[in-house]
């Protein structure tokens, strides 16, 4: 037989239920804008019944066994996936925008202009090949496109070290953000030692694994221990980052780079696992694998073309331009009658040396612009030949070793390149991100808090919870009635 308090206890586990049931709610409006915050929702069910002396079984209330967190491990784990080619192809386009603004090309100031000036000077002062201020003008035009192609160069060799400074920082986010995610699986895992599940640790370690896979490229798994307990894996490259309470960092070794740090570029770092400087990680999309390909591309092969591969391009224009013209200018002769002089610098290693960064004008022609060669006699300092011959090479498909084509046509190609990937890269960042928007939006669409639904649910547990107490006060009274009136007639 039902004990008399029976109801009494039914009726209280009615007003707990939904007491619980109205501080989920209340956690879930007071957590609407919270990042990374899963809505939460009690589980409840019928508690075990009791037997008694009569026909049938009779129930005992309600109890709640899990509050539990509303969440699509399918949609976390594709939004991983998307979220870290959305990050490789944004650094992609912000430094390639970067870069033809350096090159910042139709403009006055740009490589192609100065090239065009400088022809043009020449053919000014074959007209008149003793005019000093046309001789003045030609060293000008000439000391111009130098410094164009110095100032590129310069800004490119800044570039790569702000990436390589941008790589070690991302190593150091990645150190840090691994040893808080080991942190939340200790946490996670002490308090989950009961039944219980810890939503809001677990949130906090999705936060950060989200902000990991636009940094590099990851893989998240859960496995259970020889106990039964569940633990978090996360490894890059098939290489472990984190195992449940452990974490494994990344380092960076200093290198030289032929080619880059010679020009002033300074170490390159290369990403390795600490304590195994032999072992380099595995990079394979994010952030990380953006700026390594911007950093390092030098358009080898299948390789990207990043920012050495246009550092090698002016490179290359700066030494076989200079070149081509110091070979002409070598034959002819100036206005002393004497012939051999180089038009532009070549340093002391060989004209193979000369780079964008220390292409130059010859220090004596600066000083001195009656020492233009323009004559291809000795006796005629009038003669302008060697001049033409100058002239000529604007539309030499011959000045360059590793493609054929005006100089005009060699920088036309390098900023049809640049134009090409910077395209590819928008295209590539803005179709990525619309991904991650598009899955993003899904997993909110599941796991996000819906006010106007959490103010429902607020009703209706608010009524249920009035509904149980009123139960109270009604069995209140019928016990009252039970206890102090029943037998009273006739006294």
């Amino acid at each position: 037989m039902r004990t008399t308090f029976g109801s009494f206890n039914i009726a209280n586990s009615g007003l707990f239920a939904s007491r619980k049931a109205l501080d989920v709610t209340s956690h879930n409006i007071a957590n609407a804008n919270t990042e990374g915050y899963s809505r939460q929702i009690h589980k409840q069910r019928a508690s075990l019944p009791i037997w008694g002396d009569t026909k049938g079984i009779t129930g005992t209330g309600v109890e709640i066994y899990n509050i539990e967190r509303i969440r699509n491990e399918y949609l976390d784990k594709k939004y991983w996936n998307q979220n870290r080619a959305f990050g490789e192809w944004q650094i992609k386009q912000e430094s390639l925008e970067k870069m033809e603004a350096i090159f910042n090309e139709p403009s006055d100031t740009g490589i192609r202009q100065a090239i065009d000036e400088f022809f043009l000077a020449l053919d000014e002062l074959s007209k008149k090949t003793g005019d000093s201020t046309s001789r003045v003008a030609v060293v000008e035009r000439a000391n111009i496109l130098a410094r164009t192609i110095n100032r590129n160069g310069n800004e490119i060799i800044t570039s790569i070290r702000e990436a390589n400074e941008e790589i070690k920082s991302k190593v150091d986010q990645i150190n840090s953000i691994a040893s808080q995610i080991a942190v939340l699986n200790k946490q996670i895992f002490n308090m989950e030692l009961g039944d219980s599940i810890a939503n809001d640790l677990r949130d906090q370690r999705n936060v950060l694994i989200d902000k990991l896979s636009k940094i590099i490229d990851i893989e998240v798994s859960t496995n259970k221990d020889k106990h039964n307990n569940e633990y978090l894996s996360i490894k890059i490259g098939g290489i472990t980052l984190v195992e449940h309470l452990d974490y494994y960092e990344l380092d960076y070794v200093q290198e030289d780079v032929p080619g880059v740090t010679d020009l002033g570029a300074g170490k390159i770092a290369k990403i390795v696992w600490k304590g195994l400087e032999s072992q380099e990680v595995k990079v394979e999309g994010g952030e990380l694998r953006g700026l390594l390909d911007i950093r390092d591309g030098d358009g080898e092969g299948l390789n990207y073309r990043g920012l050495v591969y246009y550092l090698n391009k002016l490179n290359e224009f700066a030494r076989d331009f200079s070149n081509k013209i110091n070979e002409i200018h070598r034959k002819g002769y100036d206005f002393n009658g004497e012939a051999g002089r180089d038009f532009f610098n070549v340093p002391k290693e060989g004209p193979n040396a000369i780079n964008c960064l220390n292409f130059a004008v010859n220090a004596e022609l600066l000083a001195n612009p009656d020492l233009i060669a323009a004559s291809s006699e000795f006796s005629e300092i009038s003669n302008n030949n060697n001049l033409k011959d100058l002239i000529a090479l604007k539309d030499s498909h011959d000045m360059f070793a590793s493609t054929k084509g005006t100089p005009d046509d060699f920088i036309k190609a390098l900023l049809s390149s640049l134009a090409v990937d910077a395209q590819q890269a928008k295209r590539m960042a803005i179709n990525s991100e619309m991904l991650v928007v598009e899955t993003d939006n899904r997993r909110m669409s599941v796991s996000g808090v819906l006010l106007d639904e959490e103010m429902g649910n607020m009703v209706k547990f608010s009524q249920a919870y009035n509904a149980a107490a009123r139960m109270i006060t009604t069995l209140d009274s019928i016990l009252d009635t039970t206890i102090n009136r029943l037998g009273m007639v006739g006294r």
